[in-house]
């Protein structure tokens, strides 16, 4: 397989999204910023160097060889309870503070709920549609929604699907649009950026089916997206990948933990251990998706990096 190495540019560069953006769109959910040596860091930090170890000594059978991957099963059973627990009433920002874990961003550690990264990786999300322009777009491994949900309501005249693989993000997803006439008021403040139509999210459509087999023609969307979604599909990251090329006309934006960027003893234990995705940015082009800019600046979990890449497509599909 290719590993062409792909240099990495500033988002402020590539999408026009910058620092600032991110610190205004984060700072509800920061509990607190905090010194390397502060007592709350590092009991947080241990706490997640733990939970590898624990991985690591509970599968002495791979006897240093690495694991496939998280079965479909397995994936599939955990998001399936999480989704089934999830409530939309979560992305309230006034609860926006509590549960904190640990994140590094220019040069500070931060301790911040992980749902502020769902709220400054909506801007990235609107800044490539922005650069991209697409008419249809699609969400691979959408989980309850809340990605299409907004940016529909953002982007009025595009075509949105997603598709989930547990029944459970399917059904939270189809609940919500049945439940609400209009964006709830929560989610209006949520979103990183003023809404064009409160109604947009009830045109999302939503599939549930499978990454490897994606029920849809060859070249049926302009654009293709995926964020934390790869990360669980190491075991059939070949035929996922293959996949979303193949139904993607124009190009694929991922917001994924590629091997470039998780080069750190803990998080390259973190991954092997958790049998995440462990592709690399220029492996895309064995796809016929040929990486046009490639960004890291953002907050990244202590344990866990990811790297957004937009890609374009090449040798499309024909039919």
């Amino acid at each position: 397989m290719s590993s062409v190495p792909v240099p990495l540019s500033s988002l402020t560069d590539a999408l026009g999204v910058t620092p600032g953006q991110i610190d205004e769109l984060l700072e509800p959910f920061v509990s607190a910023q905090v010194s390397r040596f502060d007592r709350r860091w590092q009991t947080q930090v241990w706490r997640q160097r733990y939970k590898v170890l624990r991985r690591l000594w509970r599968a002495p059978g791979h006897q240093g060889s690495l694991p496939q991957g998280r079965s479909v099963e397995v994936v599939q059973a955990e998001y399936g309870d999480v989704w089934s627990r999830w409530a939309f009433d979560r992305y309230d920002l006034r609860q926006a503070s509590s549960d904190a874990t640990p994140w590094l961003w220019r040069g500070q550690r931060l301790l911040a709920n992980t749902l502020g990264a769902t709220r400054w990786r909506q801007l990235l999300l609107i800044k490539a549609i922005e650069r991209v322009r697409p008419k249809t777009v699609l969400e691979v491994g959408c989980g309850n929604g809340i990605n299409l949900l907004l940016l529909a309501c953002r982007f009025p005249d595009i075509a949105f699907t997603g598709i989930e693989l547990t029944a459970e993000g399917h059904a939270a997803a189809q609940s919500f649009q049945q439940t609400h006439a209009l964006l709830p008021e929560h989610l209006q403040a949520f979103a990183p950026q003023p809404l064009a139509d409160l109604q947009g999210f009830r045109r999302v459509r939503f599939v549930q089916g499978s990454a490897t087999e994606l029920p849809f023609e060859n070249g049926a969307f302009d654009m293709a997206i995926t964020v934390l979604a790869l990360e669980q599909m190491e075991q059939i990251r070949a035929r996922a990948l293959a996949e979303i090329a193949r139904v993607v006309r124009s190009h694929a934006l991922m917001i994924e933990p590629f091997r470039d960027v998780n080069r750190g003893f803990w998080q390259r234990l973190n991954v092997d251990r958790r049998n995440y995705f462990r592709g690399s940015i220029g492996e895309l082009a064995d796809h016929g998706l040929r990486p046009q800019v490639a960004c890291a600046d953002f907050p990244q979990k202590y344990i866990l990096r990811a790297a957004l890449v937009l890609s374009e497509r090449v040798n499309q599909p024909s039919g």
